[in-house]
């Protein structure tokens, strides 16, 4: 895989800007969540468009393949968007991005990068435009999120993408318990996404960079057993191999879902993740929980496993 280069840093958003909302993976199933997480943007004193079929929905594909590749182009291009919002994840944001024209998708090159938010299946997204345009984009929370957004969740967004300073990745504040598994510090820049969406993405032309980078992932509704699974494919492609540190984020509903044999997730992650000698550090709240940290991908961070902590060394955004 091609080492990657630094990361373009978009404009930080501030009140008054538009954001373009796209739904490249699923449908919202309860038009009420989008219309709540909009007045929640609009609070904030952002303008939102929703794309032309972002409200659109093919089974479980929210609209055709082409319709949702068509809608992120159209987003990322115009120069009245200041930034792009996911309205969900789901299931289909591998289909958009095979059907993306890669000739229109070359041409955004040359236009300034913008903030791009979503997380989840949104994770291939992240790797298309990590690949291809080669700007720094973010692992947060979608328009459906802030339907019932949190403090943390507003406090995250804003350090992220509305300050240029460095900030810290804070505990849950319900929950802020956070277990070291290999003691140490490392630095890196900040890569990852949702675990089952990573190891789909392998062998693809998006998938992202972890070498040598700190790496966050988090899942949600999966088995024990199937979290071996992904980790150990990771782990055979030799895709964790030299990376700097590990952050385990949270992992939404995962226990058991059958009776008999099981393991628990702390023996799984320590059964596969410990021999790699890495630091390693468990249970800050990025992903499908209830407070959604704001990750900047692509920017330099220092994770500090023995005391817990989890620091964006420098702007996201400028």
């Amino acid at each position: 895989m091609a080492p990657s280069r630094a990361r373009l840093r978009p404009p930080r958003l501030a009140p008054g800007m538009r954001l373009g909302l796209v739904s490249p993976s699923s449908p919202t199933l309860e038009p009420s969540s989008t219309a709540r997480g909009v007045r929640e943007l609009e609070r904030l004193g952002f303008a939102t468009e929703p794309a032309p079929h972002a409200t659109e929905a093919y089974g479980y594909l929210a609209g055709h393949d082409r319709e949702r590749a068509d809608d992120l182009l159209t987003m990322l291009e115009r120069s009245d968007i200041d930034g792009v919002v996911c309205l969900r994840g789901g299931c289909g944001a591998l289909r958009t991005a095979m059907a993306i024209d890669r000739e229109r998708l070359r041409r955004i090159r040359d236009r300034p990068p913008k903030v791009f938010v979503g997380y989840s299946d949104i994770t291939v997204i992240h790797g298309l435009i990590e690949r291809t345009l080669g700007w720094g984009t973010f692992y947060g929370p979608m328009v459906v999120s802030w339907a019932r957004a949190t403090d943390y969740l507003r406090t995250g967004w804003r350090r992220a993408v509305m300050e240029a300073l460095p900030f810290a990745i804070d505990p849950d504040p319900d929950d802020p318990y956070v277990e070291t598994l290999v003691p140490g510090i490392a630095e890196g820049e900040l890569a990852g996404g949702c675990l089952t969406l990573l190891a789909a993405l392998v062998g693809t032309p998006w998938e992202p960079e972890l070498r040598g980078r700190i790496v966050f992932f988090e899942d949600v509704e999966e088995d024990p057993y199937r979290i071996e699974r992904l980790l150990s494919q990771l782990l055979a492609a030799g895709r964790l191999d030299g990376c700097a540190g590990i952050v385990i984020g949270e992992h939404a509903d995962c226990g058991p879902r059958h009776p008999g044999p099981t393991l628990g997730l702390e023996q799984v992650f320590r059964d596969l993740l410990l021999p790699l000698g890495v630091p390693t550090l468990y249970h800050l709240p990025v992903g499908h929980g209830r407070h959604l940290a704001t990750l900047p991908l692509g920017v330099p961070a220092r994770l500090d496993a023995g005391a817990g902590t989890l620091s964006v060394l420098e702007s996201a955004v400028v």
